[in-house]
């Protein structure tokens, strides 16, 4: 799998200032919808918000991986996001975040997502590659900042 196939410059949203989770998910659906990977966008938003409901994908070091599994998604897809200091309110203690990789899992192939959320939260477990991907300030530099990431 091409990280950078899965990640056109289109799905890479830097430096967003959503104020909440739900417009956090909206805004990195929209490209979703765009490319035809989710076919109905509120559909797939309310999927992240229950997943998310059920054990949060927040990590510790501010990065969330939120995905979900649903019959409007036709394919695998993946979008980034950054959000400036001091990022977006995103677990229900409280916690922000600056760093997300929204995955889109279709139903039908349940397990398709797996080896792309290792390689992520394993990428996420290097603080320096991320402090270098949330000063990137074009997506063209995002794309070059994953090509560590190997799945």
């Amino acid at each position: 799998m091409d990280l950078n196939t899965m990640l056109p410059k289109e799905h890479i949203l830097l430096q967003t200032t959503c104020p909440t989770r739900r417009e956090l998910f909206a805004a990195m659906t929209e490209p979703l919808v765009a490319s035809g990977i989710v076919t109905d966008g509120a559909e797939f938003v309310a999927a992240l918000e229950a997943r998310e409901q059920q054990v949060t994908t927040r990590l510790d070091a501010g990065i969330a991986l939120p995905h979900a599994r649903s019959p409007v998604v036709k394919r695998l897809g993946l979008v980034l996001a950054t959000a400036p200091e001091p990022g977006i309110p995103f677990a229900d203690d409280g916690a922000t975040c600056r760093l997300f990789f929204c995955i889109a899992v279709p139903a039908a192939a349940p397990t398709a997502h797996l080896k792309l959320l290792q390689a992520l939260a394993e990428f996420a477990r290097n603080p320096v590659r991320v402090k270098r991907l949330l000063e990137v300030t074009m997506p063209s530099r995002v794309q070059r900042a994953l090509t560590t990431v190997r799945v």
